[in-house]
């Protein structure tokens, strides 16, 4: 197995690591939202927006632990492919392919800007 293959592996490895850590926060986090019965059925009669940073201080404020162990693997889980490119990016440049790792620097940058954009903070 050459070496580019080697990474290759490691990263699909780190990738399903993260997919499974992801998986096992936002599992933990519901589970301990019904156990703790922190779930209003109730307030999702009437949708109201709510920014993240919002969410994020009153689940801080109210010690729900619940909710910020499922924020944190939901952000596992939108920053995967982000992670997945930049590594590309890496082993391009580790290449000497200039020219796909600035493709995969443009392709990293609009995986920021429309995260950004998608995200109200």
């Amino acid at each position: 197995m050459d070496q580019l293959e080697n990474l290759e592996l490691k990263i699909s490895k780190f990738l399903r690591l993260g997919v499974l850590c992801s998986g096992l926060f936002l599992l933990i986090g519901w589970i301990a939202n019904f156990k703790l019965g922190s779930i209003n059925t109730e307030a999702f009669k009437t949708y109201s927006a709510v920014d993240l940073m919002t969410s994020l201080e009153l689940a801080i404020m109210e010690g729900n632990w619940a909710i910020l162990i499922s924020y944190l693997g939901l952000i596992i889980l939108i920053s995967l492919p982000m992670i997945r490119v930049f590594l590309t990016a890496i082993i391009f440049l580790k290449q000497r392919e200039n020219i796909l790792a600035a493709l995969a620097g443009l392709v990293l940058l609009g995986l920021v800007i429309s995260f950004s954009f998608g995200i109200e903070l």
